[in-house]
């Protein structure tokens, strides 16, 4: 479980490198909706196998879940916030870096907190039986189709697809 999800937090990193290494703003365009797709489904995904395993198994289990929800939920708004803005709109900068910010956040979190306490919380077993939960999650979210650029009806967001497309809900 640890190692796939930080696989995914690696493949975001990597995204916004990307981002920081090119100035051409429809390569911009092109990698802030493949990160707006990876997070919203590492978020799907926490969300359905991690954070109910955090509630039960770490002290204070409740508290750290909604903490890590909220900040994929503030992510997921500065994505649904980029959606609607040019890449060559000065505010397009602004809120990638604010959306790198909250996303790197959220990674040290999980990383430095929330994946070592699991480690030391859960058996082998236990560990074993989740990785595979959220192996299945992800291995079935790739063989979702990609979203399409228009999506149904007034104020959906590439985000919003995504989710609903993977969930079959908004949030």
């Amino acid at each position: 479980m640890v190692t796939l999800l930080t696989a995914d937090h690696h493949a975001v990193r990597d995204l916004f490198e990307g981002y920081r290494t090119t100035t051409d703003p429809e390569l911009r365009r092109q990698l802030v909706d493949r990160i707006t797709v990876a997070v919203v489904r590492h978020s799907v995904t926490e969300e359905a196998h991690l954070y109910p395993t955090v509630r039960k198994a770490l002290p204070n289990g409740d508290r750290i879940a909604d903490e890590e929800i909220e900040e994929l939920t503030e992510a997921e708004r500065i994505l649904s916030d980029l959606d609607a803005v040019d890449p060559r709109d000065r505010r397009f900068d602004p809120l990638v870096q604010e959306l790198m910010d909250v996303v790197s956040m959220h990674i040290r979190g999980e990383e430095d907190l929330v994946f070592p306490e699991l480690r030391e919380r859960l058996t082998p077993e236990e560990r074993m039986a989740l990785g595979l939960r959220v192996g299945e999650a992800a291995a079935a979210m790739q063989g979702v189709p990609p979203v399409s650029p228009e999506g149904p009806g007034p104020g959906r967001t590439l985000a919003d697809r995504v989710r609903e497309q993977l969930t079959g809900r908004t949030r």
